[in-house]
């Protein structure tokens, strides 16, 4: 079963660069990670709840997927999500049986600086590639505060100065809602709600979630409203009109935005003001702020605040 969103990946080129921002401007603790042993990649990790952030960088070029350069070329930002399996054999079967093409599920593994190894199965939706518009599937070798553990460097999961306690959602940018919303709903077996509009983020777009089993987390699927009304807007700022249409165009679909849940977001804000980051807020209806891509590696980032 397909129990919650495993892990968000971030592509950079500097990944000291990179930790620097997010645990230092962002407040997001920076506190595992290493060398994968194929790929030509190195990350480091930010543990939020039972997901985690990882910063990727390409280290061996040579090694590394084609996919990952090209995207990288365009500069740092968001490459994919992972979707968490408690039995990825299972899972695997079930969504070829639907007529959908996987790959594996294979082995894993990342050792970390003291070498220790940390392993996992993953399978992939179509192609083997890290960054692409399905998120693939993932079966750690370790579960709950143990899986935690291991992945924060084999230490206690860090507090966030953000006030961060866990990831809500992923939102996928798709042009044509219907479409996309049958096709997903069809490659994993997710029920999807009925479609909704992102007016209580601030944000002009048409939405559909996916809830992922009792995690109360959801994968989240994102269209422009009007497109040709956007054709002439660059903005490249969420949620400004335009900037959705304008992540389409560039990256095409794939990965927009996560929500953080914090603590209290009226720290969040005073922590950001103080480290010169800038965002986004509104209050009504509800308090949301978006914290701009331009600050945080290319990755845009919402916070709600815990009801």
């Amino acid at each position: 079963m397909l129990i919650g969103l495993d892990h968000i990946i971030i592509g950079v080129n500097n990944l000291a660069g990179a930790e620097a921002i997010f645990d230092q401007s962002l407040g997001l603790a920076v506190s595992g990670g290493g060398m994968h042993p194929t790929g030509g990649t190195a990350n480091r990790v930010i543990v939020i709840g039972d997901t985690y952030i990882e910063l990727i960088t390409v280290y061996e070029p040579r090694e590394a997927q084609q996919s990952i350069l090209d995207r990288l070329a365009k500069g740092d930002g968001y490459l994919n999500f992972v979707l968490s399996s408690n039995d990825i054999a299972a899972d695997s079967a079930v969504i070829a049986q639907r007529g959908v093409p996987v790959i594996g599920p294979m082995p894993g593994q990342l050792t970390s600086p003291d070498g220790r190894v940390r392993r996992w199965s993953r399978a992939d939706i179509e192609r083997p590639d890290l960054t692409q518009r399905y998120p693939f599937i993932i079966q750690h070798d370790s579960v709950g505060e143990e899986r935690r553990f291991r992945l924060a460097g084999y230490q206690q999961p860090p507090n966030h100065a953000l006030g961060a306690v866990s990831v809500l959602s992923a939102t996928i940018a798709v042009a044509d809602l219907a479409e996309s919303t049958a096709r997903f709903q069809r490659i994993y077996g997710l029920q999807p709600s009925q479609p909704y509009t992102g007016d209580a983020d601030g944000w002009e777009v048409a939405l559909v979630s996916f809830a992922l089993h009792k995690s109360g987390q959801h994968v989240e699927l994102a269209s422009p409203l009007a497109m040709g009304d956007e054709a002439d807007l660059e903005s490249t700022i969420f949620p400004e009109t335009g900037s959705l249409a304008y992540h389409l165009r560039t990256y095409g679909e794939s990965l927009c935005r996560i929500v953080l849940s914090v603590e209290n977001i009226a720290a969040s804000r005073q922590f950001l003001d103080q480290h010169g980051v800038t965002y986004t807020y509104q209050d009504a209806p509800h308090p949301v702020l978006w914290i701009h891509a331009t600050h945080a590696c290319g990755a845009a980032i919402t916070l709600h605040q815990i009801p």
